[in-house]
């Protein structure tokens, strides 16, 4: 028996992996064009400060952009072809969630550390979830993964709690 197409059979999971790389990748690109675009427009504004610079407005792209982001990933991941595009969004936002404390627990000492975590979230979060939301992985699989976010989370948020500097 011929077997039509079969690179491409193959190719479709690491496709999948691949495109929800590029929504963690442009997602954070976006929030930090924005605040790039916002700083060059407005530099006077309650956000900028003589001694900071304009940093209110990266604290800003994180207190509501990161939600913004959140809420635009499903469309995009939907047209980027990553099937099924809400429950990867879904997942992918629970592990973002995880992540994000993790890196809000960190001391002060690991401050642009931190910063690096909460950009390259995404590229974490979206390829995991669009793997674990691939039919073929087992329930037990996911519920392992997602137990584990919500202990990072935990963990992270306990960390944050009694440690916090």
């Amino acid at each position: 028996m011929i077997e039509m197409n079969p690179p491409l059979a193959r190719a479709k999971p690491f496709f999948r992996i691949a495109m929800a790389v590029v929504v963690g990748i442009v997602l954070p690109a976006l929030l930090l064009a924005g605040v790039s675009w916002l700083t060059n427009n407005y530099p006077e504004s309650q956000y900028c400060g003589h001694y900071t610079g304009c940093f209110g407005y990266l604290v800003l792209a994180f207190d509501v952009g990161r939600w913004i982001a959140v809420v635009l990933a499903w469309p995009l991941l939907h047209l980027l072809r990553v099937r099924p595009a809400l429950p990867v969004a879904a997942l992918a936002t629970l592990f973002l969630i995880a992540i994000w404390q993790v890196a809000l627990a960190m001391p002060l000492h690991l401050f642009f550390e931190s910063i690096g975590l909460i950009i390259v979230s995404g590229v974490i979060a979206y390829p995991v979830a669009a793997w674990l939301a691939m039919p073929h992985i087992s329930r037990k699989v996911l519920i392992v993964a997602v137990a584990f976010f919500f202990a990072l989370y935990a963990c992270a948020l306990a960390y944050g709690f009694f440690f916090a500097e």
